[in-house]
């Protein structure tokens, strides 16, 4: 469970808000497969998405503690930074996150699942 500042911060999270980021997540997948040379992925694409719904918590737009930056050392290869700065001094947590590719995958060969969330 959050501690109160952090769910204070962020609020609740809801399934609606986690769906429609995975859908657009799942949408991206054809442009981030990585398998070079023929595909590059471009996780920028992803980056978007993500920073769509984090923007409203950071310093950037007033709305919230997240230090957010955009960093890339290729076109169209970016990452993201995020930073929550903690209430003591000298005093780090640190989490190295996920991966924003993905590995190549044939669509004819995907089989669909259907869940329901209760």
């Amino acid at each position: 469970m959050a501690s109160p500042s952090v769910k204070n911060t962020i609020g609740d999270l809801n399934k609606e808000s986690f769906v429609t980021l995975l859908s657009k997540l799942i949408g991206e997948s054809k442009y981030v497969q990585n398998n070079p040379p023929e595909l590059i992925p471009e996780e920028d694409r992803i980056v978007k998405h993500v920073l769509d719904v984090l923007r409203p918590f950071s310093t950037a737009t007033g709305g919230g503690p997240l230090v957010i930056n955009h960093v890339t050392y290729k076109p169209n290869r970016g990452n993201l930074i995020v930073e929550y700065p903690g209430t003591q001094p000298g005093k780090i947590l640190s989490f190295v996150g996920m991966h924003m590719d993905v590995v190549t995958a044939n669509p004819s060969d995907w089989v669909q699942i259907y869940c329901a969330f209760f």
